[in-house]
């Protein structure tokens, strides 16, 4: 079967972000086939979703928010499931970041460390604040493009954002400490 016009303006549309979509999943992911099924899944709701967008939508940011939602919900969903039956997982993922355009002092901290390691110290994070850093710091959004594909006030982005990058601070100083320093040629 031949597609459409619309299909092909989703497919030229959404195609540019798929691995972008992918990678911030995939930092969110304990495995990257549960990434797979996050990113499919919010192509599935932008599909379904697609006729009712206006052409001045962000694209990326329209397709984030919906992945944000797609995210949250299937947690929730495996909340409720931990509570009934644990499921135990031995898979190890190595994440890659993705640097944003222009790093501030914040990232450069964040790109120094090593990639594995800064995305278990974000995942570690409550929800609330991993997002934000993820959005902000790891994919480059803007302010008012993470508020949106949340759905919280700006203030309250800037607000986590601070709080959050206090907390990766508070853990990377206390790792620090702990490294021990002997001379050479001892131990």
């Amino acid at each position: 079967m031949k597609p459409n016009k619309q299909q092909k303006a989703f497919e030229r549309q959404t195609r540019p972000w798929r691995d972008r979509l992918y990678n911030v999943a995939l930092r969110r992911a304990d495995i990257p086939a549960r990434a797979e099924d996050w990113v499919q899944e919010t192509l599935l709701r932008a599909w379904r979703d697609f006729s009712c967008l206006s052409d001045h939508v962000a694209i990326y940011a329209w397709l984030l928010k919906i992945l944000d939602h797609v995210i949250v919900d299937d947690t929730r969903r495996d909340a409720r499931r931990q509570q009934l039956a644990p499921v135990v997982s031995t898979d190890d993922v190595l994440l890659l970041e993705q640097r944003s355009v222009a790093p501030g002092p914040f990232e450069q901290t964040l790109q120094n460390q090593s990639d594995k390691h800064m995305i278990e110290i974000i995942k570690s994070l409550p929800d609330e604040f991993n997002s934000v850093i993820l959005l902000r710091d790891i994919e480059g959004l803007s302010y008012r493009e993470v508020a949106e594909i949340l759905g919280i006030p700006q203030g309250t982005v800037m607000s986590r954002l601070s709080r959050g990058r206090r907390l990766l601070s508070t853990i990377l100083i206390k790792e620090t400490n702990k490294i021990e320093i002997t001379p050479c040629g001892v131990g």
